[in-house]
């Protein structure tokens, strides 16, 4: 008789779960790190500038209106955001309390309207945050993703015992990226490198 290793969730999502685990799809796909680092890197290059004009040219540079554009980019880009994580509330909540069980097999969802099973095979790699897990499908935007808030958990024993599963099946966004700044000048990884960090 085989020992039962699943683990169940039982929880009603918030909006600061939803919020974290866009944050960790961002920062886990590969479009989202691209696309983060190349908006850092044009801020920064548009802050110099737009420091450098004032500096030489005082208040009355036409590089303040830039410098407004920016603000009002970072703004809307934050209040999208948010308006994407309350869309997401409103359907977690239209679907009622989740009843989650993660074992060998995949993950089974239960709520008052909806009724799902998806295997390990759908998701690609995973990562964690300090209020949920995060699983992620392996095209580079991370597209499909399922949020699993540790407050769901009945003892941190079975937050251990998710971890363990999740290392089991999926890659560790973690251990992939600890991994290659060891790496140093060593080669490149492969496309089954991956699969041997995960498992280490």
């Amino acid at each position: 008789m085989t020992a039962d290793v699943s683990v169940q969730l039982t929880y009603t999502v918030t909006l600061r779960e939803i919020s974290d685990g866009l944050k960790l799809q961002m920062r886990h796909s590969p479009a989202g790190r691209w696309a983060f680092r190349v908006l850092w890197g044009v801020g920064i290059f548009l802050g110099l500038v737009i420091a450098i004009n004032v500096a030489v040219k005082g208040t009355d540079s036409p590089a303040l209106g830039v410098l407004q554009l920016m603000v009002t980019v970072v703004v809307i880009a934050i209040v999208c955001r948010w308006l994407m994580a309350l869309g997401l509330l409103g359907y977690a909540r239209h679907l009622g309390e989740h009843r989650v069980t993660v074992d060998p097999s995949g993950i089974s969802t239960v709520s008052a309207r909806h009724t799902n099973h998806t295997g390990w095979e759908f998701y690609g790699r995973w990562a964690e945050g300090r209020r949920v897990f995060v699983l992620l499908t392996p095209d580079v935007w991370g597209a499909g993703v399922l949020m699993l808030p540790k407050r769901g958990l009945s003892s941190p024993q079975d937050a251990e015992r998710v971890r363990e599963l999740l290392a089991a099946r999926l890659i560790d966004q973690r251990s992939v990226r600890a991994a290659r700044n060891n790496a140093g000048n060593q080669p490149e990884e492969g496309p089954n490198d991956a699969e041997v960090v995960r498992d280490a």
